[in-house]
């Protein structure tokens, strides 16, 4: 009787062990979308917990890690499994910088069973394919002939040359001054945003219309930066406009979102990249506020401007 008793025990205090041990297993998983980006473009991480006690802490890490940005970070959502719960979120991240880096382990409080680590390759511009490309070819000797009759008509075509390079400049360099904004009813901010609401209404049909597009946007960027900030934006490399704009007091996000569509515009421009038709209305409200954000900062310029019409 007393081993029936004891042999009972046993059986329920196993039963019981194994159901607490499935009761509180907890496992942790990380993946993304994609492996392979170009310079800019995001990436979905998606984090789950699955089989959470309650009281459970969530991950806990910086906006900026090993070459890799926080873009967004996704609500954490619950599902009830039994008596414990499963939590998933989706957090959008991306790359400035190209090269083969990996997305770090995660932990989790109390849990000794880290994420994996992520490998992605971060692909720069790749304008290789480009129509416009030419290699550099070695220089071929000409023999020179003494025939008076075609100096002459050399003479003659660089003369006639010189005089259209001068119309063509002074023409050009007319175009160039008067494209510029002056000072008249509208604030930069006011400015920008109306020509970025005229970009809205285009259809956009061809990878040309797509590339006038990114560019429209980029100038219209460039110039709000030059009047609200008096900044060098005209003139300066993407990267090198980037790096002025990084100590501006703007959340990360907003920064971040900005630069990916600079990115975006250089891969269309130079790549021949055809980004998804969303991206491209995505893309003037991303720009409408950053704009917005830097108008609201403290400046000593206070200058109203309105560009002439040519």
């Amino acid at each position: 009787m007393n081993k029936g008793k004891l042999y009972i025990g046993f059986i329920f205090l196993l039963v019981l062990s194994s159901v607490t041990s499935n009761l509180f297993s907890q496992t942790v998983k990380a993946g993304v979308d994609r492996d392979k980006i170009f310079i800019g473009e995001q990436i979905r991480l998606k984090l789950a917990l699955q089989g959470a006690r309650a009281g459970m802490t969530w991950f806990n890490f910086p906006d900026s890690l090993n070459h890799f940005e926080i873009v967004n970070r996704g609500k954490i959502d619950t599902v009830l499994n039994g008596s414990t719960t499963n939590y998933y979120q989706i957090i959008t991240i991306t790359s400035f910088d190209s090269g083969r880096w990996e997305f770090p382990s995660l932990f989790l409080p109390g849990l000794s069973q880290p994420t994996p680590p992520i490998a992605i390759d971060v692909l720069p511009v790749d304008v290789s394919k480009m129509e416009d490309y030419n290699d550099i070819k070695d220089i071929e000797e000409v023999k020179q002939e003494n025939d008076w009759m075609i100096v002459g008509i050399i003479a003659a075509v660089t003369l006639l040359s010189l005089v259209m390079l001068y119309s063509l400049f002074i023409k050009k360099r007319k175009v160039i001054v008067e494209s510029r904004p002056v000072k008249g009813s509208l604030s930069p901010l006011d400015w920008a945003v109306g020509e970025l609401n005229k970009l809205k209404g285009q259809t956009l049909n061809t990878p040309a219309e797509v590339k006038r597009y990114y560019s429209a946007l980029t100038d219209i960027s460039r110039t709000f930066f030059y009047r609200q900030l008096q900044q060098h934006s005209l003139q300066q490399t993407t990267d090198e406009w980037m790096m002025t704009l990084q100590p501006l007091s703007v959340d990360n996000q907003t920064k971040t979102s900005f630069y990916q569509v600079l990115r975006l515009a250089d891969t269309v421009k130079f790549a021949k990249y055809l980004p998804h038709a969303r991206d491209n209305e995505t893309s003037v409200e991303v720009i409408k506020n950053m704009l917005q954000n830097v108008s609201l900062l403290d400046s000593t310029i206070h200058s109203n401007y309105q560009p002439v019409k040519a």
